[in-house]
């Protein structure tokens, strides 16, 4: 409605503008028409105006035009008062009372929008049907008020009583008529960008609230003609929910021109009801007030409403774009591309995806600022790219681009293009200069695949980290075949099995026994090994699950079940925790970032009352190495309350001896690839040996994986290692089975 326009006032070449003849012709005769269909409906109503649409004509002209266009439209007043009272006095005084008050308010408003425009629709509500109904209606009804007993018209009227009567009618048509203009003249408003595209246009009028009105109307016609004048009136308050549900569904526009051709009706049935009643005027003026308080309550629900659409629209916007860059975010791409692939007729799409490697470094040497202008800069250049339909940033120096293209040659040619125009450019700035690494990945999405948006950024993300893993140039373009979406999709399947398999604790631990020559006789120590159970029961062997859960990032969760399951069973067990020696568990990488995760082990110990010395937690090299900060913490808080600690699978992450002084280690597990062929394979023992030696200067057992031959058992006992663990002393089992039964120890060489 009006607040829309006063929020944010019209602009030259906004609307059509006829030329200053034709448009003076036309706001005059607009108002007069209106003044004689307000005579005509307000006809029954004892001789009185139930609306004065005059006025309203002007504010809208003034607003649009200028406040010298209050003269045209009061003209036209003039025009048919000289006609209907044929008296220069009341002439002149219809003029000046249909041009003082609209070029006031337009005046204060205009005002106000320099001083502080609104916020929110509404506030420019609230402004409009204040300077209406505060400034420009009293005013009028004055100088109306003054004309009319001046040259006698109504003597018979108190003044009060007429001043109020047109402040009423006057502040109506005001509010009534000027929306209504304003919004009918935006349907000569050009055709914006993008329109024609298939998308419905929203309706001018609110059809059902018109029809709905009009049944209430015939309704309170109907019982007024059996003599309930009452109920009759009573029935016309049906028109307030009609507004309000109107204002809370339509545009301003629709609501604005709604309100018109709904109200009419309503001022002629009252209007009517009156004449047949031949009560006095001011009875007539109850359909005034009526329609008055609707429009207000439809002023403020629709100011409302708009404000929260565009609350809704802005949040929406924000979450499907990026702010720093104007691009789309990882959402708003799904959400695009996921569009597009639902048209039933698509084209075939490129999708390539770009990463700045060293962004990171880029960030750290020349500053916030500079780094958001060098993605701004690249945002440009996707967008600038043949055949763009829409581009993302999916996190800092990684782009998306979507394009049409025909075959993967037109793919790759223009990924090509971005990788020429970036990589290895010299960015400069005044903290330092840093050339660019780029790598781009590509993907063409035929137009049969069945395929949905997250399958198609999961396998630009799989063509990414291949064009990562290539030399120069590190750029991989391929076509996204269905037999690859199938394979994704059941790897995601896996994936969603064995996250429901962790999730619901469907799993149970097996314990695989050591020799520990420290163990006193009768005790066990043992390696805590976890196996997933599927839906029906049946076990999901580790190399099936480890990996997957990982990418699941489910470990965490999988190894705190463990801690707890394991603890619950030896507190449950008496005879199995006074036998257990040594009880190793595992921690993945993740757990071991967990920063929570050294309380959740002392919470689990103190409430299952297990002896801190039983137990071993066992830390991947490759995660120390990863992680080292994160571990040495863990390694520290756990050692700070008695535990064991155990760096497994030593030598498969390359690290140095380094990490073996830095932590403060009980066992060093040596990871079973260097123990497979040590009787074979001179380096794998060589390996052995020097870490063995290492091991004693430190006083930190050795522990030997995967020992499935009494070969290499002979082996390890000659070169000093004792704590043995694999398949020839004792495979894997479910622990109480290892408690039933003592597991069958290896006859060793003699020294």
């Amino acid at each position: 409605m009006l607040q829309s326009e006063i929020t944010s006032p019209a602009q030259p070449g906004d609307r059509i503008r006829l030329p200053v003849f034709p448009r003076l012709l036309l706001s005059a005769g607009v108002a007069f028409v209106l003044c004689l269909l307000a005579k005509l409906i307000s006809a029954d109503a004892s001789g009185l105006l139930l609306i004065w649409p005059c006025a309203g004509v002007a504010f809208a002209f003034a607003w649009r035009y200028g406040l010298r266009w209050v003269v045209p439209p009061a003209a036209g007043g003039a025009l048919w008062a000289w006609l209907e009272f044929d008296t220069p006095g009341a002439t002149a005084g219809v003029f000046v009372a249909s041009a003082v008050g609209p070029a006031a308010a337009v005046a204060l408003l205009h005002r106000l929008n320099d001083w502080k425009p609104a916020d929110y629709r509404l506030e420019a509500a609230v402004r409009l049907v204040g300077a209406v109904v505060l400034l420009a209606a009293p005013i009028d009804a004055l100088l109306a008020t003054i004309g009319l007993q001046l040259n006698g018209l109504v003597a018979d009227v108190h003044p009060a009583h007429q001043f109020m009567v047109w402040w009423l009618i006057d502040a109506l048509g005001i509010l009534l008529i000027a929306p209504a203009l304003l919004a009918w003249a935006g349907d000569a408003v050009p055709a914006p960008t993008g329109a024609g595209t298939g998308r419905p246009q929203p309706p001018l009028l609110d059809a059902p609230a018109f029809l709905l009105t009009l049944l209430v109307v015939g309704t309170s016609l109907m019982v007024s003609t059996f003599g309930h004048p009452s109920y009759a009136y009573a029935l016309m308050f049906l028109y307030f929910p009609i507004v309000a549900w109107t204002a809370i569904r339509m545009s301003e526009r629709a609501t604005a021109l709604s309100l018109v051709v709904t109200t009419v009706p309503l001022l002629v049935a009252r209007a009517h009801q009156v004449g047949q009643a031949h009560d006095d005027f001011f009875r007539a003026l109850e359909a005034s007030v009526l329609a008055f308080s609707a429009i207000i309550v439809a002023f403020m629900l629709q100011a409302i409403a708009a404000d929260r659409r565009l609350a809704l629209a802005r949040v929406a916007q924000q979450a499907r774009q990026d702010m720093s860059t104007g691009l789309l975010n990882d959402r708003g791409l799904i959400a695009e591309i996921g569009e597009r692939l639902a048209l039933p007729t698509r084209p075939h799409y490129g999708l390539i995806g770009m990463h700045l490697s060293n962004f990171d470094t880029l960030n750290d040497l020349c500053g916030t600022m500079q780094a958001l202008q060098l993605e701004q800069s690249a945002a440009q250049m996707l967008m600038a790219q043949p055949g763009a339909q829409a581009a993302a940033r999916l996190s800092a120096g990684r782009f998306a681009l979507l394009i049409e293209a025909e075959s993967v040659a037109q793919v790759r040619a223009v990924a090509r293009e971005i990788y020429s125009q970036l990589n290895g450019q010299l960015f400069k700035t005044e903290h330092g200069s840093v050339r660019l690494q780029l790598c781009v990945g590509g993907l063409l999405i035929d137009q049969h695949a069945l395929i949905n948006s997250e399958d198609c950024l999961m396998s630009l993300s799989d063509a990414m980290t291949i064009a990562a893993s290539v030399r120069d140039p590190q750029l991989f373009v391929e076509p996204l075949s269905q037999t690859m979406i199938d394979a994704r999709r059941a790897h995601q399947g896996k994936i969603e099995h064995i996250r429901e398999a962790i999730r619901e604790k469907r799993f149970e631990l097996h314990a695989q026994p050591m020799i520990d020559p420290d163990a006193p006789p009768g005790m066990l120590s043992y390696e805590v090994l976890i196996r997933l159970l599927d839906r029906d029961g049946g076990l999901i062997r580790p190399p099936e699950f480890l990996s997957l859960a990982v990418q699941a990032q489910m470990t965490p969760m999988m190894d705190r079940g463990v801690i707890r399951w394991i603890f619950s069973w030896l507190a449950e067990h008496p005879d199995a925790l006074a036998r257990t020696w040594k009880c190793s568990i595992n921690l993945s990488g993740l757990t071991m970032s967990d920063g929570t995760i050294a309380g959740f082990i002392r919470e689990q110990r103190a409430l299952y009352d297990i002896p801190a010395e039983k137990i071993v937690f066992e830390i991947t090299e490759s995660e120390a190495i990863r992680n080292p900060g994160a571990a040495s913490r863990l390694v520290d808080d756990l050692k700070a309350e008695g535990f064991g600690i155990a760096l497994d699978d030593f030598g498969t992450g390359l690290a140095t001896f380094e990490y073996l002084k830095r932590f403060p280690l009980d066992y060093l597990k040596i990871d079973g690839s260097f123990i497979r062929n040590l009787v074979s394979n001179p380096i794998d023992e060589e390996i052995v040996l020097s870490t063995v030696r290492v091991a004693r200067r430190l006083n930190i057992r050795t522990v030997a994986e995967h020992v499935h031959n009494q070969f290499t058992l002979d082996r390890l006992t000659e070169i000093g290692i004792d704590h043995v663990q694999g398949d020839l002393i004792g495979a894997a089992a479910p622990i109480a089975q290892l408690f039933a039964e003592p597991p069958v120890r290896a006859t060793r060489a003699p020294l």
